[in-house]
């Protein structure tokens, strides 16, 4: 029999493709298996970069947070559990605190320590803490609390991760991004979604710049057989020429694809894609860059 080439992402893969050849009458269970290969691709991207603690987190958690006390790789304080990473690896758990050294200043190091105030198998809740240290001696010089970033249920927190790409968004104003990863739990209805930040320093503070914007999202509904229609969009940022003291827009760039599965004469699934490519221009309003609604996380 001939062979038939689906191919299989957005909804499965949270945005990764690929290309499998079956034979037509091949179950379709041969395409959930690929599923199972996906689950731990974005943990695993998530986590590249973010070890950077060079098995200095001891330090920079008992530096940050004098009042805490500590068991193993556990510190607790105020009703709030820091889970420190093993060794140098943060295991794919979002959980646990990350480190990276920012490239565009190498003397600072950026640190997000979640601050767990429940876990369990069904919810969590917490915040994440975002230090700026020296990379040298490990004190904080900025820091920032963002409410809740940590809490989920049904849709959970899937890994978190430092963005430095270079956003040189005004002359000497460099700034680092954040990106929060959702994924669903439900089969029938895959789902996820990253978000990402922005965040510039501000004297003794943190300043966030930017904030809540979706820059992938995959969702979807199908029988879990084969018939379904499901959606992926993917955002790109890119940063316009700063002007002396004026900050840059930041140009948008948005792909979505709709692609929907059926069931042919013979049987065999198949599969149409349609893509659209849109663009969105943020402008800084004189504290932050405005983000439409449309592209923001629903709350």
């Amino acid at each position: 029999m001939p062979n038939v080439t689906f191919r299989i992402c957005l909804w499965l893969c949270g945005g990764i493709c690929i290309d499998a050849a079956f034979e037509r009458r091949a179950s379709f269970f041969e395409l959930i298996v690929l599923i199972g290969l996906c689950v731990p691709v974005s943990a695993q991207a998530a986590s590249a970069g973010q070890a950077e603690c060079a098995g200095r987190s001891l330090d920079i958690i008992r530096l940050a947070y004098p009042g805490a006390t500590n068991a193993d790789d556990v510190f607790r304080l105020a009703g709030s559990t820091i889970t420190l990473p093993t060794g140098d690896n943060v295991d794919g758990d979002p959980r646990r605190v990350i480190c990276r050294i920012w490239p565009a200043h190498p003397q600072l190091t950026l640190v997000a320590v979640p601050l767990m105030t429940e876990q369990s198998d069904s919810e969590n809740e917490g915040d994440i803490e975002l230090l700026v240290v020296d990379s040298t001696n490990l004190h904080v010089k900025q820091r920032l609390r963002l409410q809740g970033l940590m809490s989920d249920d049904a849709i959970y927190v899937e890994s978190v991760a430092f963005d430095t790409a270079r956003y040189q968004l005004a002359p000497g104003k460099t700034a680092f991004g954040l990106r929060v990863t959702l994924e669903g739990s439900s089969r029938a209805n895959p789902f996820g979604e990253t978000t990402l930040w922005l965040f510039s320093v501000d004297g003794d503070g943190l300043k966030p710049i930017l904030d809540n914007i979706v820059v992938s999202e995959n969702h979807g509904e199908w029988d879990t057989a084969c018939a379904g229609e499901f959606d992926e969009i993917t955002r790109t940022l890119s940063i316009g020429s700063p002007a002396k003291g004026v900050f840059a827009d930041i140009v948008v760039t948005e792909k979505t694809t709709t692609s929907v599965a059926t069931v042919g004469k013979d049987g065999d699934c198949q599969s149409e894609d349609k893509t659209t490519i849109g663009k969105h221009r943020l402008r800084y309003d004189g504290s932050k860059y405005a983000v439409p609604k449309d592209l923001k996380r629903d709350e």
